[in-house]
């Protein structure tokens, strides 16, 4: 861990107003490319719909166009040096363990909404999910299952976690940027469950030091649950 003194990378409020920086810029590519989506394709109807995952794309990559030199400056590292490079057999190992375990939690934690009646539940903004068209399914896989984790791994693990794991000890700001994690996604019923997949993708990106491996765990995650989706009627 980086001792605390004046000249540390990730100094905090710079950190945070990355943070609130590349969010806004997000929003402003969101406005952007929705506007002309919009106007070709009509309001979308679901999330699952062509247009919806363009305007979704849209918000990634610009946030993540302003995000990464921020994270360069602030880290004071190249991207390759904060932890995005090809994986070595370690590393494949780190993505199988991680994965088996966060699907295991998310079994666990389904019985648990099985046991308070909240099987039905559906994640906030999927309530009327559906896909039309194989462009849609492309899409769907590529927005969330692709550019979604790249980006939020970079923004909650590779500033979020980095900046507060020079300050507090690193379970702890594992267990804060998990937290906020799990506070984007906008479900109180999924919450725990969501921040707990935050607090692992933290603590395997300290393990491996490398952003890549929960990138790989957090897109396969979202790939399995997408196809579910879209191959079984009510699964959710």
């Amino acid at each position: 861990m980086v001792s605390a003194t004046q000249g540390r990378p990730f100094p905090l409020w710079q950190s945070l107003a990355a943070a609130v920086g590349a969010m806004a810029a997000a929003f402003v590519g969101a406005i952007a490319v929705g506007i002309p989506t919009v106007m070709a394709l009509g309001v979308p109807k679901n999330p699952g719909d062509v247009g919806a995952n363009v305007i979704e794309a849209g918000f990634y990559l610009a946030g993540a166009a302003a995000l990464i030199p921020l994270l360069e400056r602030l880290s004071r590292r190249s991207l390759r040096s904060l932890g995005v490079a090809p994986l070595g057999v370690r590393g494949w190992q780190l993505v199988a363990a991680a994965l088996l375990l966060v699907l295991a939690l998310q079994f666990a934690y389904q019985l648990v909404l099985d046991a308070f009646h909240q099987q039905n539940h559906v994640q906030a903004g999927f309530q009327h999910f559906g896909v039309h068209s194989p462009l849609a399914v492309t899409m769907v896989l590529v927005t969330g299952a692709v550019i979604a984790p790249i980006v939020e791994e970079l923004f909650f693990r590779g500033l979020l976690f980095n900046a507060f794991a020079v300050r507090m000890p690193v379970y702890a700001a594992a267990l804060l940027s998990g937290i906020l994690f799990g506070l984007a996604h906008g479900d109180p019923v999924l919450f725990p469950a969501l921040a707990a997949f935050g607090f692992i993708q933290a603590i395997v990106y300290r393990i491996g030091g490398n952003l890549v491996v929960p990138m790989i765990v957090h897109a396969a995650n979202n790939a399995l649950f997408l196809s579910l989706m879209m191959a079984v009627p009510g699964f959710h």
